[in-house]
């Protein structure tokens, strides 16, 4: 996929608190380098954004100006909205911090984009914001990324250069390459990531697990234990994983599968049919399959799934026996407690257990 390529007004401030993240477990702040990557993924939660849902129609506008058409994210995959002066914004922003800046704190590199889409690494923007947070604050940088390209000799040898300042890790929630390369478009496949994984692991460089979204045609002949198999939990400091969430895009997702296929069939009775508990019982297997490999494994510890509760039914959500391993994301009650009954009560549980 050749990328159509649009300018647009860089932020003031590149390095940000991410709050959403932080509610994951994966960074206290962020640092994007472009405001829409080259890599289409048609189910990207950034589209549906309020960055670029709030730029919509002067981006639509740029766009158009720039490129002779009017085209939008959710429809172009192969639109790429680029800050050329991203790089000077982050001197700028940096000028005024400390070296101390960032310690004890993790900056995930990228949240909203893809840091290492291919013209950010091909033009030495993806180089040179890294090394600039590297030598100007103290965080420790969380690569995320779907491209292969981290695990080449290159950038394993920059990680090594710098212990304790790297983990990465690859967003991989499928080992089907062909469906993948209809979905996520430019990216990597998932062997190449998974591939790539394995070398920084072989290397000693530190890495995280990243099955997010795992789609549901995974819990079918075995395939999420063939995912968890080459991701190597026993090497990872953290073990992510969600379920798919749609954001008014699995009409999207689901023409990735061939007609009559299961994932096709599956999303079509979820989604179309507003099937909520066909969808709450692929999002409760997804947990109790992987907390069982955890407990089985010896990794509960590093197992964070990640779950909106509120589209839980009360007879899905019966099932789960506790909290282990499993980070609640819907919005809480003015207590911080869930809105979800049944996952409340876990909560109260969890915290007379602790105080016990």
């Amino acid at each position: 996929m050749k990328n159509q390529i649009v300018n647009v007004p860089c932020i003031k401030t590149p390095i940000k608190l991410c709050p959403g993240f932080a509610k994951k477990g994966l960074a206290d702040y962020k640092l994007d380098i472009v405001a829409l990557c080259g890599f289409g993924c048609r189910y990207c939660s950034s589209n549906a954004g309020n960055y670029l849902r709030i730029n919509r129609k002067k981006f639509a506008d740029l766009t158009e100006a720039q490129l002779g058409q009017r085209l939008y994210p959710a429809d172009a995959p192969q639109l790429s909205f680029h800050w050329p002066d991203v790089l000077e914004r982050l001197e700028e922003q940096l000028a005024s911090k400390q070296k101390s800046w960032g310690r004890g704190k993790t900056l995930v590199f990228s949240m909203l984009t893809d840091g290492f889409s291919p013209l950010m690494v091909k033009n030495g923007i993806t180089e040179g914001a890294l090394r600039m947070v590297l030598e100007r604050t103290s965080f420790r940088i969380r690569v995320l990324t779907k491209s292969a390209v981290v695990g080449n000799r290159k950038w394993i040898e920059v990680f090594s250069q710098f212990p304790g300042r790297f983990v990465v890790g690859f967003s991989t929630g499928t080992i089907d390459d062909e469906w993948a390369q209809q979905i996520e478009v430019g990216t990597s496949t998932p062997s190449a990531r998974l591939r790539a994984l394995r070398n920084l692991q072989d290397a000693g460089v530190p890495t995280f697990g990243m099955l997010c979204p795992v789609f549901p045609d995974m819990l079918v002949d075995n395939r999420l234990d063939q995912l968890i198999d080459l991701v190597r939990p026993q090497q990872v400091e953290h073990f992510w994983a969600e379920p798919y969430n749609d954001r008014c895009n699995w009409q999207i997702v689901r023409d990735g599968y061939a007609p009559g296929s299961f994932g096709y069939e599956w999303m079509t009775e979820a989604f179309d049919a507003d099937d909520y508990d066909l969808y709450s019982a692929y999002a409760v297997n997804l947990y109790l399959w992987l907390r069982e490999r955890a407990e089985q494994e010896g990794w509960l510890d590093k197992l964070r799934y990640l779950l909106y509760e509120d589209k839980i039914t009360p007879e899905h959500a019966a099932r789960v026996p506790d909290l282990q391993g499993l980070w609640l994301q819907s919005k809480p009650d003015e207590r911080g407690m869930s809105r979800h009954a049944t996952f409340a009560a876990l909560q109260r549980e969890s915290m007379t257990f602790e105080a016990a």
